[in-house]
C-alpha cells in the first residue's frame, strides 16, 4: 500500500515526497517513485526532525498507527492513516483529540467511499424511500502468509464497515445514536458475520476468507427499492420502484443490464490503464490535499473514523475470543500427539529454516516422522493449530544475525526459506543476505553440512544452452529480465557455493522444479489460466509439463540428510517419468468439476505473441512485456538423476494415517 500511496501522490500538483521511513530497505520500485534526493531511514522521529513534513502518511502495521500518528501530529504535520485507522478506540479518540488541539487535519484510508460505486449510491439514496436494511458483503483471499487468518480478516475488515456505516448514518431517523451490534457470529479461520442495527435499520455485515466468489458490495434496501454499490464491478446498481405485480419480472433484467455495462466499463478501463489499481485512494488523497490547502474540513469526518473503530473494535475482540478458544484446542490435540509419538533417535538437530512454508512443512514434518530432532526457523512462532507435532520452532529473522538459541545443537541445516515475492529490495535482503547469514552462521556454530534449496529456474533456458538441461547447465546469473524472484534464487545459490567453499563446509544443492502438491492440487503457471468458469490450458495435451510434487521432494531432502556423503552434489529435482499437461488437468478437474477446460494451441500462443507485446507496450506503457510464449512452454530436461535419487529415498516416513487426520 505504500507504492499505491506513492503513485497515488505523484498525481497531485505541488506535492513533492521529501522521505521514507521503513526499517526494509525501499524496493526499486518505491524509489523509481520519488526525488533522487528524498532521505532514506529507518528512524521516522529523524525523519520528522530532518525534513519537517507538512504531511505524514503511515502505511504500516496496524499496532504502529497510533504511536506514529501521534508522534507525526506532535511534529505539527497533517496525518493520513491507512486502514484500520487504529485497534483500539481509546487511541483513535486520543489522535483525533490531539489533532484537534494541533489544528491539524486527519485521513483514513477509506478509498472505497470515493469510487463510483459507494458515490452513486449516495447520490441515488432519496430514490428508495426511507432505509429498511443494509447487506455489506467481502468476501477475500488471504494475501499475506505472515499472519493469521484472523488477522487479515481484522485488516480487510473496515472495507466492509465504513461503507456500511456511511450508508446507515445518512439513512437512518436516528442518527446520531451508537450502532448497536446485536449478534456476532466469528470463527479462527478468518470468518466473521454480524448483526447490526441503528435505528430503525438493520443490517448484516460478512466478511469471510472461506467464501467464494471474491466480491465486495453493500446492498442497501428501502421501501422503494433497492441499491447496490459492487466494487468488483465497479458500479452502483439503481432498481428504484417497488417492482411488485409484473414489474418484479423486469427486475432480474435490470439488474442484469446494469451489471454487464458497468463490468464492461471496468475492464476497459483497466486494461487501458486508465482507472489505476486504487481508483478511490486517488481521489481521496487529492481531497485530502486540497482540504489542507484551503483550510477545509478533512474528506473523512473524525465521527465516521470513530464509528469505523468502534465497529471494527468490537468485531475484532469477537474473532479474537473464536481464536483463543481454537487454539486452546489445538494446543490440547498437539499435546495430546506429542505425547503419543516416539522419541527421535537423533541425538543432533536439523534446522530446517522457512519450514513454515509450502516446501519447508512438508520437510520438517519428513524428518521429524523419520525421527530426527527438528527444528523450525520462522519470522513468528505459529499458533499451536498450524505446528507440526514434536517439532520445535524458533523465530528468527534470517536477514539478521542467527541467534545461538537457533543453532545450539545443530548438524545439519536444510535452508528452504527465500523471498516469493516482491522486488530487487526484498530478494536482497530475504533471499541473498539470508543466505549468507545462514552460512555465516554454520561457520560460527561448527556446523559442517547445508542443504540448499534452490529453484530449477536458476538454469539458462534451453534455448541458450543449446539442449537439455542437466545439473551442468550454467546458472543464469545477474539478468534480471526473468524477474526479481529468478534473480534473487541464481544470487543465492551462487553466493552459497562461494561462501560455503570459502568457509571448508559440505554443501548440497537441491533445484526442484515447479512446486505443486498432489493431495491439495494447484496447477503450475505454466499449464494456464482460470478464466471465470473456464480454465484455458496452453499448449498440447500429450506434451509433457516438468513439476515436482512437495512431498517428493521432502523425501529427498530426507534422504540427503540421513546419508549426506552419497547425496549428489547438485540436483535438479523433477518428477520422473514427467506428467503431461493433460494428466495436470485431470489432477484439478478432480478437484475442481465445476471448470470446463479449453485448450488452446501452441502455435496459437506464438501467432499472438508479438501482437500481444506490442499491445502490452502501447496500451498499457510496460516496458518489459510479457512473453507469452515463454510463460508457457516447457523447458526440456534431464531426469535421469532425479529419477535414481528419488527411487533411492524410498518411501514417505509419515504415517498416512497422520495425512488422513489432518497432522500436516
Amino acid at each position: 500500500m505504500g507504492i499505491q500511496h506513492l503513485r497515488a501522490l505523484a498525481a497531485v500538483p505541488s506535492v513533492r515526497v521529501v522521505g521514507i521511513a521503513d526499517p526494509v530497505p525501499p524496493s526499486d520500485e518505491v524509489r523509481s517513485l520519488v526525488p533522487v534526493d528524498a532521505m532514506v531511514t529507518d528512524d521516522p522521529s529523524h525523519l520528522l526532525a530532518t525534513v519537517s513534513p507538512d504531511v505524514v502518511h503511515i502505511v504500516t502495521p496496524p499496532s504502529t498507527h497510533g504511536p506514529l500518528a501521534t508522534m507525526a501530529l506532535e511534529a505539527g504535520c497533517h496525518v493520513f492513516v491507512e486502514k484500520p485507522f487504529t485497534l483500539r478506540m481509546e487511541e483513535a479518540s486520543a489522535v483525533l483529540a490531539l489533532a484537534e488541539r494541533r489544528g491539524r487535519l486527519v485521513c483514513a484510508g477509506h478509498q472505497y467511499l470515493f469510487e463510483a460505486p459507494a458515490i452513486g449510491v449516495m447520490e441515488h439514496l432519496a430514490e428508495i424511500g426511507r432505509m429498511v436494511h443494509v447487506e455489506s458483503r467481502m468476501a477475500f483471499r488471504t494475501v499475506r502468509r505472515t499472519i493469521t487468518s484472523a488477522e487479515q480478516c481484522k485488516d480487510i475488515l473496515p472495507h466492509a464497515v465504513y461503507p456500511l456505516i456511511q450508508q446507515l448514518r445518512a439513512g437512518s431517523t436516528d442518527p446520531s445514536s451508537q450502532i448497536q451490534i446485536v449478534g456476532v457470529d466469528a470463527r479462527a479461520s478468518g470468518d466473521v458475520c454480524a448483526l447490526l442495527r441503528l435505528g430503525e435499520c438493520s443490517a448484516v455485515l460478512t466478511v469471510t476468507l472461506s467464501g467464494r466468489p471474491v466480491e465486495q458490495y453493500q446492498d442497501v434496501l428501502g421501501t422503494n427499492g433497492s441499491l447496490r454499490a459492487d466494487y468488483i464491478a465497479g458500479s452502483a446498481i439503481r432498481l428504484p420502484g417497488p417492482g411488485s405485480g409484473i414489474g418484479a419480472l423486469f427486475v432480474p433484467y435490470r439488474r442484469s443490464l446494469q451489471t454487464i455495462v458497468g463490468a464492461t466499463r471496468t475492464v476497459v478501463r483497466r486494461l487501458t490503464g486508465s482507472a489505476g489499481s486504487y481508483p478511490g485512494l486517488s481521489r481521496l488523497t487529492e481531497e485530502f490535499y486540497s482540504a489542507i490547502t484551503v483550510g477545509g474540513p478533512s474528506p473523512i469526518s473524525p465521527s465516521s473514523i470513530l464509528d469505523t473503530v468502534d465497529v471494527c473494535a468490537r468485531l475484532g475482540a469477537a474473532l479474537d475470543e473464536a481464536v483463543t478458544t481454537a487454539e486452546t484446542l489445538a494446543a490440547a490435540r498437539l499435546a495430546a500427539a506429542e505425547r503419543e509419538m516416539p522419541a527421535p533417535w537423533a541425538t543432533s538437530v536439523v534446522l530446517v529454516t522457512g519450514g513454515t512454508g509450502f516446501l519447508g512443512r512438508p520437510v520438517a514434518m519428513e524428518l521429524r516422522s523419520a525421527g530426527f530432532r527438528t527444528r523450525v526457523l520462522a519470522r513468528r512462532i505459529p499458533p499451536p493449530s498450524q505446528r507440526i507435532p514434536g517439532v520445535e520452532y524458533v523465530a528468527c529473522d534470517l536477514a539478521e544475525r542467527l541467534s545461538d538459541e537457533a543453532l545450539s545443537g545443530v548438524d545439519t541445516i536444510v535452508h528452504c526459506a527465500a523471498e516469493t515475492a516482491g522486488g530487487r529490495g526484498e530478494q536482497e535482503r530475504n533471499s541473498i543476505v539470508a543466505s549468507r547469514s545462514v552460512v555465516e552462521g554454520a561457520r560460527r556454530s561448527g556446523i559442517r553440512r547445508i542443504v540448499h534449496i534452490s529453484s530449477i529456474a536458476v538454469l539458462k533456458p534451453s534455448r541458450e544452452v543449446g539442449g537439455v538441461i542437466a545439473e551442468n547447465s550454467p546458472v543464469d546469473s545477474g539478468n534480471e529480465e526473468r524477474g526479481p524472484y529468478v534473480w534473487g534464487k541464481a544470487e543465492s545459490e551462487i553466493e552459497m557455493q562461494r561462501l560455503a567453499g570459502a568457509a571448508d563446509l559440505d554443501l548440497r544443492i537441491i533445484r526442484p522444479g515447479p512446486l505443486v502438491d498432489y493431495r491439495d492440487f494447484a496447477p503450475p503457471g505454466r499449464l494456464g489460466r482460470e478464466v471465470g468458469p473456464w480454465f484455458i490450458a496452453i499448449g498440447s495435451r500429450r506434451a509433457e509439463l516438468h513439476v515436482c510434487d512437495v512431498w517428493t521432494a521432502a523425501r529427498v531432502v530426507r534422504s540427503y540428510v540421513q546419508d549426506f556423503g552419497a547425496a549428489p552434489p547438485l540436483l535438479n529435482l523433477l518428477e520422473h517419468p514427467a506428467p503431461t499437461r493433460h494428466q495436470l488437468a485431470q489432477h484439478y478437474s478432480a478437484r475442481r468439476p465445476d471448470l470446463r477446460f479449453r485448450w488452446i494451441p501452441s502455435f496459437v500462443i506464438a501467432m499472438l505473441n508479438v501482437p500481444a507485446k506490442l499491445a502490452q507496450r502501447l496500451l498499457l506503457g510496460t516496458k518489459q512485456p510479457v512473453d507469452l510464449r515463454s510463460a508457457f512452454s516447457s523447458e526440456p530436461y534431464s531426469t535421469d538423476l532425479a529419477s535414481q535419487v528419488i527411487s533411492r529415498a524410498g518411501p514417505s516416513s509419515i504415517a498416512s494415517d497422520d495425512l488422513d487426520q489432518g497432522r500436516c
